[in-house]
C-alpha cells in the first residue's frame, strides 16, 4: 500500500470520538447539571428551618455573652425582621455595630407568629415591638416563635425561662 493510502486510513480512524471520550463528556455535563440543580432548588422548608436554627444559635450565643459580660440583652421582633438590643441608660439600643447580632431580615414569603409568656403578640405598634429578654442570670422570657411558609410548612422555636431552646417542625397532623 502506498504512503498516501496509509495516511488516508489513519485519518479515517481518527475522524470521530471514542466511546470513552463521549462517556467522559456526558459524565461531566451530568455532574455540572446536578450541582446547578442543587444550588438553585433549595425549597422554602429548608430555608425556614435554617433560619430557625440560626436564630436558636444566636439566642444561645447572646445568652452566654449576657452571662459572661453581666449585661442584659433583648431580642426584638418585627413582622419581617429581628434584631438584638442592649440595655442603655434610658432605653434599649440596637447592637448595630455587632456583625453577629445585627438586624436580620426574615426570608421572603414567611409569616411570623410570636407568643410571649403564652400571650399572642402584635406587630402593629412600632414603638413597642415584642421583645424576648435575655438576662445575665441565664434566664429568658418564655416564648414560642412560629415561622410558616406559603406552602404550609411550620417550624417553631420555643424558649423556656431556664434558657433552654427547642426547635420543632409542625406537621399537618399535629395542627
Amino acid at each position: 500500500m502506498s504512503e498516501i493510502g496509509k495516511t488516508h486510513n489513519r485519518c479515517l480512524r481518527m475522524a470521530g470520538f471514542t466511546l470513552l471520550e463521549l462517556l467522559a463528556v456526558i459524565l461531566i455535563i451530568g455532574i455540572i447539571i446536578s450541582f446547578a440543580t442543587i444550588s438553585i432548588g433549595q425549597n422554602s422548608s429548608r430555608i425556614v428551618q435554617d433560619e430557625v436554627e440560626r436564630l436558636r444559635g444566636l439566642i444561645q450565643l447572646a445568652s452566654t455573652e449576657s452571662v459572661l459580660q453581666g449585661r442584659e440583652l433583648a431580642l426584638e421582633f418585627d413582622r419581617n425582621k429581628y434584631q438584638f438590643l442592649e440595655q442603655g441608660e434610658k432605653d434599649w439600643l440596637p447592637l448595630a455595630d455587632d456583625k453577629l447580632f445585627r438586624e436580620r431580615p426574615l426570608p421572603e414569603a414567611v409569616e411570623l407568629a410570636l407568643l410571649l409568656e403564652g400571650i399572642e403578640t402584635s406587630f402593629r405598634d412600632k414603638k413597642n415591638l415584642p421583645r424576648v429578654f435575655i438576662l445575665s442570670s441565664g434566664e429568658l422570657t418564655p416564648f414560642i416563635m412560629t415561622l410558616k411558609t406559603d406552602e404550609g410548612e411550620e417550624f417553631t422555636l420555643e424558649g423556656q425561662s431556664n434558657g433552654k431552646l427547642l426547635v420543632q417542625q409542625i406537621s399537618d397532623n399535629e395542627r
